[in-house]
């Protein structure tokens, strides 16, 4: 059986340091983008990335790139 993987979604995430807790651990916040075009380079979305982050009163920490694929069996 072959299976075939058709990409179906892409998203970005965000993830900013927000500071420390009472216990010094790191508070974490986070924002995702849906519905990225799948076509993006991963360059452009870093600079978009940043770009965003310099909007943000939290220093970006993280930058992530979710895909989604559907697998469909091949007949």
């Amino acid at each position: 059986m072959a299976v075939a993987a058709n990409q179906a979604d892409s998203k970005l995430k965000l993830v900013f340091n927000a500071g420390v807790d009472e216990n010094n651990k790191d508070i974490t916040k986070s924002r995702t983008y849906a519905n990225v075009k799948t076509t993006t380079t991963n360059e452009n979305l870093y600079n978009l990335a940043l770009s965003i982050s310099d909007l943000q009163s939290y220093a970006l920490s993280n930058i992530v790139r979710y895909e989604e694929y559907q697998l469909v069996n091949e007949i």
